[in-house]
């Protein structure tokens, strides 16, 4: 938690090369020193290196969590499009405590092939 944009990807790596899934936790969702769209392209191509080596799939879940579920959808599609052929190795985390239990509800029925953690 608390990491930069390249530090985040990164450690993501190092911990792929052993194990399998890797949270962007509540508190490292879009903040100032790590926003999303500088972080995300690092860590989806730290996924695909790390699959790669391992021969292994990994798993990565993204927050997504917003105040507003146009913009928590524009995260989530942000997000399955810069992971690209890796999408389904992405799970979202939505935070139904700050958004509300409407938020959840939404990224259900807006991707219903994601894995969810909530």
């Amino acid at each position: 938690l608390g990491l930069r944009p390249k530090p985040f990807a990164e450690a993501a790596y190092q911990f792929w090369l052993g194990g399998d899934f890797i949270k962007n936790d509540e508190p490292q969702g879009n903040q100032v020193f790590c926003p999303t769209k500088k972080v995300i392209p690092l860590v989806a191509d730290a996924l695909a290196r790390a699959q790669d080596e391992t021969g292994e799939a990994k798993l990565f879940s993204a927050n997504i969590t917003a105040d507003d579920h146009h913009e928590m959808c524009a995260r989530a599609d942000y997000i399955l499009e810069t992971f690209g052929e890796n999408a389904s190795h992405v799970a979202f985390l939505v935070d139904g405590y700050v958004g509300g239990p409407g938020m959840v509800t939404t990224a259900r029925r807006n991707y219903p092939s994601q894995y969810l953690h909530y």
